[in-house]
């Protein structure tokens, strides 16, 4: 794949924007549930925390996406998220840290997030060219191999001290601010809905991926595995490491780094084979066999076993994270598409809340082995839906032209 200019910087941005995240993804579960020790459902509330933000705000996020140059915005944003970070490191240094300061922290990120993250997606088309797909594989590839580094940034908490980590998420984050400076300017998309009001923009947005048979199966798609397998991720994983095998941060960083190893295998393969010609019914058939794969934490295995089932789950997430938003940008069109990628964000986001307080209490009260069993069960029904009262199976690849704007 050729890359030029614009797409070198906005990889180039996209990496230093998702370290953090990478870090927070492992220090966060560490701080509540290793080093408060809270209980399991105290780790499912504080996990239900960091997405709340984006199931209110998002939305208004992908209005604001439309409504504004899009790179303008996301250099303002990605300087007022390396903020939080150094005021809980403050904390840290005085040592007044409490589960409420965590909750407000991952709070305060996750909305800003819900700003930038529509904005950083909507500038993915103006930057791909023809190959969409391609160029979503090769992003989601930069996320989750990129997100490895922050892992294993995050796991140094054990030995260094979480006052050090904080200060590495917020340097990434003004690195992200500097190279996403250097992408041309995105001016707003013409539009016939200029005039009208923030709610009804974001209705119009609504209404166009709701209607379409592309988009709408891919929204409750991502929604089952926001509701169902990212709970998981971020609830059942780190508990399975301190109750089964006495981890700590290093556990937690291996299990992601297990998952987002598995992940970037299956998008290497995907890439190397030029893509999905049928990305609808690849991801079918790969939420079927994801939702046997998790099932497989349910029996007592090996450290090695564990990490191992954990792989190959991220290669099926591979698949379900790649083609679904692969087919979300490939069919909105440019007027709405902040919108409608906001929309798709909402499926993931607004599923996973429910799922980690879920997830939480099923831990609780059934104990971790058992708890695991339900997001399996949950998405095969999701699956089941799909492939019979939806055309997502038939769904074929989308090639489209996008002009970059200088």
């Amino acid at each position: 794949m050729n890359l030029t200019h614009e797409l070198k910087w906005y990889l180039g941005s996209t990496a230093f924007y998702l370290v953090p995240g990478g870090i927070q993804a492992v220090l966060f579960p560490w701080l509540i549930a290793v080093y408060l020790q809270e209980s399991p459902i105290k780790v499912g509330i504080a996990q239900m925390a960091g997405p709340l933000p984006m199931l209110f705000l998002v939305l208004f996020g992908g209005w604001l996406g439309d409504r504004v140059d899009q790179r303008r915005l996301s250099v303002l944003l990605a300087s007022l998220l390396a903020v939080p970070p150094l005021i809980v490191a403050v904390f840290f240094y005085v040592d007044v840290v409490t589960y409420e300061l965590l909750l407000c922290w991952v709070v305060l990120v996750g909305s800003f997030g819900a700003f930038a993250q529509p904005a950083r997606d909507a500038m993915l088309n103006r930057v791909a060219g023809e190959n969409v797909q391609g160029v979503v594989t090769l992003v989601i590839g930069v996320q989750f191999g990129v997100q490895i580094v922050g892992f294993a940034i995050g796991s140094s908490a054990d030995v260094v001290g979480p006052i050090g980590v904080l200060c590495f998420m917020s340097f990434f984050m003004m690195c992200c601010a500097v190279t996403t400076h250097r992408l041309p300017a995105m001016p707003v998309e013409p539009s016939d809905t200029q005039d009208e009001s923030p709610l009804e923009n974001i209705k119009a947005g609504l209404l166009v991926a709701w209607q379409s048979e592309k988009i709408r199966p891919a929204i409750i798609l991502i929604f089952g595995i926001g509701l169902f397998f990212a709970s998981s991720y971020m609830v059942i994983l780190p508990l399975m490491v301190r109750d089964i095998f006495d981890g700590g941060a290093s556990g937690i960083a291996m299990a992601y780094a297990a998952n987002m190893l598995g992940t970037c295998t299956i998008i290497f393969f995907v890439m190397r084979r030029g893509g999905v010609a049928r990305p609808g019914r690849a991801l079918i058939l790969g939420g079927v066999f994801s939702s046997l794969v998790v099932s497989c934490l349910y029996f007592e295995l090996s450290e090695l076993m564990f990490y191992g089932v954990i792989y190959v789950w991220g290669m099926c997430g591979g698949i379900s994270m790649t083609l679904s938003r692969a087919i979300v940008q490939e069919a909105s069109p440019p007027t709405h598409r902040a919108r409608i990628l906001s929309v798709f964000m909402l499926g993931m986001m607004g599923g996973m809340p429910i799922g980690s307080a879920i997830i939480g209490v099923l831990v609780e009260y059934m104990g971790v082995r058992n708890a695991v069993l339900v997001p399996g069960l949950g998405m095969l029904l999701i699956i089941a839906y799909l492939y019979l009262a939806t055309s997502l199976y038939e769904v074929k690849r989308q090639p489209m032209t996008v002009k970059v704007d200088s």
